[in-house]
């Protein structure tokens, strides 16, 4: 099977656990949104010490992102097979940045608003709480997503210098899959 055909059985599959994944993640941080914003609320060195961790994993993952956008030496058949799935993790890196960017967005609002909208102070501590709990969760993917690239890039750069019976042998046991013999 071709490694464009293993990720595409793997996409469905993969992509219910994502959504579901999501689910639970965004039900955990309504839940903790709700109940976890006493804790905050007027507590400064809590809010601190979540900018202080978000401003570091924000630069954390500009540099994945660079990391991740960079092909290295590969052929250019497993660069185009490979395009679809870096983009797809770009993408949600990207995104997973621009909440890392929200959550410090909505930590400066905090402190911003004067003190005597009580309500809407409530409301931006509930969004801060819930924006950091579903982040630093979605933050758990980011070695399992780092290692599947990097076994990538390896299988890649061992396809490469594989000598040439090792290749004629792969080809071989799996004829009809090699799109480019066709």
């Amino acid at each position: 099977m071709t490694k464009q055909r293993q990720a595409e059985k793997g996409t469905s599959k993969y992509a219910w656990s994502r959504l579901l994944g999501g689910v639970v993640l965004l039900g955990a941080s309504a839940l903790g949104a709700y109940f976890l914003q006493p804790l905050i609320s007027g507590n400064k060195d809590a809010v601190n010490t979540v900018v202080t961790v978000f401003s570091i994993l924000a630069g954390f993952l500009i540099a994945v992102i660079t990391f991740i956008g960079d092909p290295g030496p590969s052929e250019w058949r497993d660069l185009q097979l490979g395009r679809r799935e870096v983009k797809a993790k770009l993408r949600r890196h990207r995104w997973l940045f621009y909440l890392y960017l929200v959550t410090l967005g909505l930590a400066l609002a905090m402190f911003l608003i004067p003190s005597t909208y009580v309500t809407l102070i409530v409301w931006f501590e509930r969004a801060f709480v819930g924006v950091a709990i579903f982040v630093f969760l979605a933050s758990f993917t980011l070695p399992n997503s780092l290692s599947q690239l990097q076994m990538a890039k390896y299988d890649a750069a061992l396809d490469d210098r594989s000598p040439e019976y090792v290749r004629r042998l792969k080809e071989k046991s799996h004829p009809g899959d090699d799109p480019v013999g066709k």
